[in-house]
């Protein structure tokens, strides 16, 4: 594992920031020294890595070579910490002065090249120790330079649409227990297990079946884990029927509250779960315990309701139903083994051309994974980066460790995937290790995270947040992480870890102190509290000091907890919604470079934080005499990357502030200085979303779109004055502008003629043409707007809200919207009629109508034949009673029907 952090270490020597500074400072030569040494011994780390479990000498030399890497981590940080202390000591510009004239002179220059000096020397001694150790040089390029990744840009298969093999009649049967007419009591079906065996595939493969979506009313997915919370177990329950109210959002945010939130939640879903025939998926169920707690919600009202449970263990099956027996899941057959692994050894083309020159390969392969599901894909996925020959797949079954052929254990074949993983990517894998088991990763958090924790290179032409894309999606197509939920444009939103793969990647993080996490289970991950570089917070503890030492870089918290942070200056990362960060601890925090906590005392030491990429902020907290200059400083901040505010309150940067980095501004309010003095300079910006736009904003706005070509997704919020269209065609962001959204009064008139208002003719070149998400508000149109905007050839989502003067009709010709899948239209007053000719919205899935009052006719929906959910609230008396009766036809194909 040492290759990884090696790859770290030289990570940070090339750094820009890093390399500027040092050659400042007159270090230059020993910067070019070590980086020399390192991708030396980079080289011997392959063959060392796979010697030290048979050779302790080369056990000994990897662990060297991972505490010299260590160090060179520590030396650079602490004087990248020291340079800042002497700029606030002296001043930035007598700081300066004083490099200028003889950097060597300064006692933190003295310091850092006698320590460099001394790691050099230490590189030289384990160097030399290659031969007496028989440890050979690796000849392969070196991938961790210079990855290469086949895949960029292709869109890989979802975590629910996987390529399954021999769950055919698994799944019928699980379906027949599901739908089983002579059963009508509330029921529960246990699918029982090993890890890896593809119990959750089955259970989501019976899930999505036609014949279970038309049975019942109510579906809802929950994934349970280990470490599971009662009130979170039923929050999910109550959303998978309906939003949440104030009121228990209220009862959510208030810790003190928890009892009454369980009473609440519990009560009303029991309420609601009376009405309808419901099925509950419980997935990946660890104790009896979990059962306890949720019989008395489910009511059993004998309507055939049933609740599926996915779990390891048999004693679970009993508890939840004694009277009916588990499902216990069956290994995959030699042949099917065979199919599943070469469908992952070759995701985009037919196997059959190979399979002569592949001899019996692919059988033994599918005879050592133990005909294991889990280890199959892995393997595949690790195949699938090969040349598909005899010798190269040869070469890694020699790797993997021979079975007694029972499957019951796969860690040594996903241990030899994760060994052959390149050493840039296997960060970024042990990174998982940080979140709790099940946990819903969202992916755009971890790719920050991933820039800030200096796993992500700079190069030339991408972002780092474009390549660590790139490494995602890489650990994707190996079968090392599974997508949950993607965006409308296909790029990954959501993503999570098998179980299985999560303990492999707690146990090499353990191997080189990598993380450490801190839960009610205990501590794992890390050998050594004084030398952790990253602590995950999975519970609050309250002697959390004792295991966080000096070396402590990043610090992630999960839940509700509320620990007070102090005293961890070379702190990079810092995540939790209610960590509490204390003002003299804030003006500390030089190298923090991702702050994702609310709770900062003084807003104004935010600008001691002259590293920060990404900043999360609630300005919700901001004491009532705050005034947005207090912010100001912020702005300040150049490397600046990505900034989210919560709330309504904060003002962008100043006129004219030059941001250079910064990729994503989210919920700021436009100065009106801005329109007189210029715009702030975003030349890189890539989502943008602005409020209390002023109605003459126009031309100043133009002169900014056109600066801004990466533009790929604007939200505009306007003032209640109307504003002028936008003719978004001229721009440079035009033709890859995927998002967009426009609130507020347009100004649809072109001018007055006899005391009449002559109105402009809506046009498409409003919109980009490549958009996928359309987003109107308060746009009062004085023409049909679906007539104009179904001519968006790639647009998925649409939504129409708070239009007072629309069209009394909405109409959908039968080449309308080809590939709109969600269509949401809430609070158009003057709508009657929604109309849709045969042929048009061939793809909707989701229908959403809400507060249309006036409403009293939909079109002949059976027509859609793949919508699976339609939630009507709120339209007119007369709509519901005809589709209670006459109309009732159209409804009967859809599975989820909310009205």
């Amino acid at each position: 594992m040492a290759e990884a952090i090696v790859h770290l270490a030289l990570n940070k020597l090339v750094e820009a920031a890093v390399t500027e500074t040092l050659r400042l400072y007159g270090a230059g030569g020993q910067l070019d020294s070590l980086q020399h040494e390192l991708r030396w011994i980079q080289a011997f780390l392959k063959d060392a890595e796979a010697k030290k479990h048979l050779d302790h000498r080369a056990k000994t030399w990897v662990t060297e070579v991972r505490d010299v890497a260590y160090r060179i981590e520590d030396v650079i940080d602490t004087f990248m910490v020291d340079v800042d202390d002497h700029k606030n000591r002296q001043g930035v510009i007598n700081a300066l002065k004083q490099v200028l004239r003889n950097p060597k002179k300064l006692p933190i220059v003295r310091k850092l090249i006698s320590e460099m000096d001394a790691i050099q020397t230490r590189l030289r001694e384990i160097k030399d120790c290659t031969e007496k150790y028989g440890i050979n040089r690796e000849l392969k390029e070196d991938l961790s330079s210079n990855p290469s990744n086949p895949f960029k840009g292709v869109v890989l298969p979802d975590e629910d649409d996987p390529d399954v093999v021999g769950l055919e009649m698994d799944t019928e049967e699980i379906v027949k227990l599901l739908l089983d007419p002579n059963t009508p009591r509330r029921r529960v079906v246990s699918i029982v297990g090993q890890g890896g065996l593809g119990k959750t595939t089955l259970a989501k493969k019976a899930y999505n079946s036609d014949k279970v979506k038309s049975e019942f009313k109510i579906r809802m997915w929950l994934s349970i884990s280990q470490q599971f919370q009662f009130i979170n177990v039923l929050r999910t329950m109550l959303e998978g029927i309906r939003p949440l109210n104030q009121y228990e959002n209220d009862l959510l945010k208030d810790p003190k509250s928890q009892q009454r939130a369980v009473e609440h939640f519990a009560k009303e879903l029991n309420r609601l779960l009376k009405k309808e025939r419901y099925l509950i998926i419980m997935d990946d169920v660890w104790t009896p315990d979990l059962w306890n707690y949720v019989q008395d919600v489910l009511p059993d009202t004998n309507k055939g309701s049933r609740v599926l449970v996915t779990t390891r263990i048999s004693e679970i099956a009993t508890k939840a139903d004694s009277t009916s027996d588990p499902y216990n899941m069956r290994y995959l057959s030699e042949e099917e083994s065979q199919e599943l692994l070469l469908k992952n050894a070759f995701p985009f083309q037919d196997p059959k051309a190979y399979l002569d020159g592949l001899s019996d390969l692919p059988k033994k392969f599918a005879r050592k994974c133990g005909n294991l599901p889990l280890a199959l894909k892995v393997a595949g996925g690790r195949l699938s980066r090969e040349l598909p020959t005899y010798n190269s797949w040869h070469k890694i079954l020699q790797k993997f460790s021979w079975h007694d052929g029972d499957g019951k254990n796969c860690t040594n074949i996903l241990a030899t995937s994760y060994e052959d993983t390149p050493a840039y990517l296997k960060p970024c894998f042990m990174y998982f290790a940080l979140y709790p088991e099940d946990h819903k990763i969202k992916v755009k958090d971890l790719i920050r995270m991933w820039v800030s924790e200096g796993f992500i290179p700079e190069k030339n032409g991408t972002t780092m947040e474009e390549t660590a894309e790139d490494y995602l999606g890489e650990l994707v197509q190996r079968s090392m992480i599974q997508v949950v939920e993607r965006h409308l444009n296909g790029s990954i939103k959501y993503c999570r870890i098998h179980d299985l793969l999560r303990d492999l990647a707690i146990e090499k993080a353990k191997e080189i102190n990598f993380l450490q996490i801190i839960s009610n289970q205990g501590d794992a991950c890390c050998n050594s509290s004084t030398t952790v570089r990253r602590a995950a917070l999975h519970c609050y503890r309250e002697d959390i000091m004792p295991y966080t030492g000096p070396n402590l870089r990043s610090l992630v918290v999960f839940g509700n907890d509320t620990p007070v942070i102090d005293n961890f200056k070379n702190l990079k990362i810092l995540s939790g919604n209610y960590l509490t960060l204390p003002k003299k601890f804030a003006k500390k925090l030089t190298q923090l470079r991702y702050c994702g906590t609310s709770k900062i005392i003084e807003v104004k030491s935010i600008s001691h934080m002259r590293n920060l990429q990404t900043f999360y902020f609630n300005d919700v907290s901001l004491r009532e005499d705050y005034h947005h200059k207090e912010l100001d400083c912020i702005w300040n901040i150049k490397t600046l990357r990505h900034v989210i505010v919560s709330g309504y309150n904060c003002f962008g940067p100043p006129p004219k502030t030059d941001l250079p980095n910064l990729q994503t501004l989210k919920r700021v309010r436009v100065r009106e200085s801005w329109l007189v003095e210029g715009w702030p300079k975003m030349p890189n910006i890539r989502v943008l979303r602005l409020y209390d736009f002023p109605p003459n904003y126009k031309e100043s706005f133009c002169n900014f779109l056109m600066e801004a070509p990466h533009l790929t997704s604007l939200r505009v919020a306007c003032c209640d004055k109307p504003y002028e269209r936008l003719d978004m065609s001229s721009f440079p962001c035009y033709d890859h502008m995927q998002s967009l959204l426009m609130n507020g009064q347009w100004n649809n008139y072109e001018c007055i003629i006899g005391g009449v208002k002559q109105y402009k003719a809506l046009d498409i070149r409003l919109f980009p043409i490549h958009l996928v998400k359309l987003q109107i508000i308060y746009c009062d149109f004085q023409e049909d707007p679906m007539q104009v905007i179904e001519k968006l050839k790639n647009l998925r989502k649409l939504e129409l809200d708070e239009g007072q003067h629309y069209q009394k009709q909405l109409s959908c010709s039968a080449r309308g919207f080809p590939r709109l899948e969600y269509l949401i239209l809430k609070q158009l007053e003057s709508l009657k009629e929604w109309k849709v000719e045969k042929g048009g919205m061939p793809l909707l899935k989701e229908i959403e109508i809400k507060s249309c009052r006036d409403l009293v006719a939909i079109p002949e929906l059976q027509h859609m034949t793949r919508l699976n959910k339609l939630f009507l609230w709120r339209v007119h008396k007369n709509l519901h009673g005809r589709l209670e009766g006459p109309e009732s036809y159209k409804l009967q194909h859809i599975p989820t029907v909310y009205y």
